[in-house]
């Protein structure tokens, strides 16, 4: 089983290395904001900061790259 210090290791390589030129490439940022347990806490920035269609992007992009990352038991939200 892995440590939630490389649970959050893994995250963060994922965020600076995939995900936020991802986002970049669209106008867009993410920020990791937080991990509290298996709860990942994520903002929007740029073009994507209240877009509606953001739930989209989290189940279908963000949340699916975590999981594959760190755990199926993870969760992910947006916050403002």
């Amino acid at each position: 089983m892995i440590t939630s210090t490389e649970v959050r290791e893994r995250i963060e390589t994922l965020f600076r290395e995939v995900l936020s030129p991802l986002f970049a490439a669209d106008g867009a940022s993410i920020e990791l904001v937080d991990v509290r347990d298996q709860v990942i806490l994520v903002r929007f920035g740029g073009s994507y900061r209240g877009c509606p269609s953001n739930s989209y992007t989290i189940d279908g992009v963000v949340a699916p790259a975590l999981r594959a990352a760190v755990g199926a038991t993870v969760r992910v939200e947006l916050v403002a």
